[in-house]
């Protein structure tokens, strides 16, 4: 089970140092800007989305999964 709020830090760490907004996240998985929102604001997501936002932002994977 994913640890949201460490997952989330990590998120928000990782586009603030490549200067990214969610839609330069969303263009980069294939997910919506929506889907990306949810995800952020704590919705619950699959596996693939965390997989492919962590990969997207070269998060470790166990971070995701």
């Amino acid at each position: 089970m994913v640890d949201f709020a460490r997952f989330k830090a990590e998120v928000k760490k990782q586009l603030s140092l490549k200067n990214w907004k969610y839609a330069d996240l969303a263009k980069a998985t294939g997910y919506s800007i929506s889907t990306i929102e949810s995800l952020m604001c704590g919705s619950r997501a699959s596996d693939k989305v965390y997989k492919a936002v962590a990969n997207a932002l070269d998060i470790p994977e166990h971070l995701a999964s």
